[in-house]
């Protein structure tokens, strides 16, 4: 598998749901169609318009959000090497929801993590920094480049994200759906099979389960 076949799965999922998100702004339903639409978007602003070459390094300073799962995807997508956490060299790239704090990144671009934010609404960018949230929105819909995926690290990914049992529908929570690499790698293992559903806050996971058709699922 590779982030081409997510991409590919999520178009082929059409208006059913594929990422459903149970976090601090409640819930968040994405279709298969949204889904893949902000992956390309993603994929495409990362390397047209911020020119981020192919097999660059992008760090995700980011806590576990769904938009920290599209925007992984979609660097991945575009033929990046996306990280989590600090890294012990300085990244071509770096997406964060803290800029004034963010590690040092040849290319800073800030993501306003509110569920309906279509630009940064914190304090004002420091020059040169990128508002990602806002610039992303003029991107193509569709995939436009089909080959940079090859360059990505996707297989790492997907390979630390195994679920049991397997399953259409499976939802993750706890320690997974806190921790932003467990549920970036568990996301794209699961996106490539059917849908997931991420419960933060771990409450009523059997509820939550019969709710959404989903299977409680471990890594």
């Amino acid at each position: 598998m590779n982030a081409l076949d997510v991409y590919t799965a999520l178009v082929h999922r059409g208006t059913a749901p594929a990422l459903t998100w149970y976090g601090a702004d409640g819930r968040m339903e994405l279709s298969g169609k949204v889904a893949a639409n902000h992956m390309a978007k993603i994929a495409g602003y990362l390397a047209d318009e911020v020119w981020l070459d192919e097999g660059a390094r992008l760090l995700l300073d980011l806590p576990s959000h769904w938009k920290t799962c599209l925007w992984g995807l979609g660097g991945m997508l575009a033929g990046l090497e996306v990280a989590i956490g600090t890294t012990a060299d300085t990244p071509d790239g770096v997406i964060t929801n803290h800029p004034e704090t963010a590690p040092d990144a040849d290319n800073v671009i800030a993501l306003d993590l509110g569920p309906l934010a279509l630009s940064w609404m914190g304090d004002p960018l420091a020059s040169g920094v990128f508002d990602g949230s806002a610039e992303v929105m003029g991107s193509p819909d569709q995939l436009m480049d089909t080959a940079r995926h090859v360059s990505g690290n996707f297989a790492k990914w997907e390979s630390q994200g195994t679920l049991t049992p397997t399953g259409e529908r499976l939802l993750i929570s706890g320690s997974i759906a806190n921790n932003p690499a467990s549920t970036l790698a568990a996301v794209a293992w699961q996106l490539t099979r059917g849908s997931v559903v991420v419960l933060q806050n771990g409450s009523n996971v059997a509820k939550v389960a019969e709710t959404e058709g989903a299977t409680p699922a471990n890594m």
